[in-house]
C-alpha cells in the first residue's frame, strides 16, 4: 500500500494548528516573568544591607531593640531590656529614648492578646521607629 500526499489529505482537507494553547502558554509565562519580576526590588534592597553589614558593621550594632510581650494577672505587660511598663504610652516614652537606627523587634510571649502586640507594635512606629519586626516566642 502507498501512501502519498493525496491520501493524507483524503477526505479531512488540509491540516491546521489549533493556536489556543500557545496562546494560553504564553500569557501564562508573561504573568510569570511579571510577578517575579517585581521581587527583584525587594532583594537588591536586601542585598545592600547585607553589604554595609560585611563593609566593617558589628554584629551587635545591627540587632534591635527588643520588645518582650508577656501577660500576666495584671493584663500586658511590655519589658525592653530590665524596665516594664503597662501602657502603650509609657512603651513609646521609653521607645523614643532609644536609637532609632537599628530598629526595634518585638518578641511575643504565650498569653498576650492580640490588642496588646498591636499596641507594641503601634508604640514603636509612634516613637519613631521605621524598622519594626515581630517575632512569635511561644513556651
Amino acid at each position: 500500500m502507498k501512501i502519498g500526499t493525496r491520501s493524507r489529505r483524503g477526505a479531512h482537507g488540509a491540516v491546521a494548528l489549533d493556536m489556543t494553547s500557545m496562546i494560553d502558554a504564553t500569557f501564562l509565562l508573561l504573568a510569570y516573568f511579571l510577578f517575579t519580576t517585581s521581587v527583584g526590588g525587594q532583594e537588591s534592597h536586601l542585598f545592600a544591607q547585607v553589604t554595609q553589614a560585611r563593609a566593617g558593621i558589628s554584629g551587635s550594632s545591627l540587632s534591635g531593640q527588643n520588645i518582650d510581650v508577656e501577660a500576666d494577672a495584671l493584663g500586658p505587660l511590655f519589658r525592653i531590656g530590665s524596665r516594664s511598663v503597662r501602657s502603650r504610652a509609657e512603651l513609646a516614652a521609653v521607645l523614643e529614648q532609644l536609637p532609632h537606627d537599628v530598629g526595634v523587634v518585638v518578641r511575643v510571649h504565650s498569653g498576650p492578646t492580640v490588642a496588646a502586640v498591636a499596641a507594641a507594635m503601634q508604640a514603636a512606629h509612634d516613637a519613631g521607629f521605621t524598622k519594626v519586626s515581630y517575632v512569635s516566642r511561644g513556651h
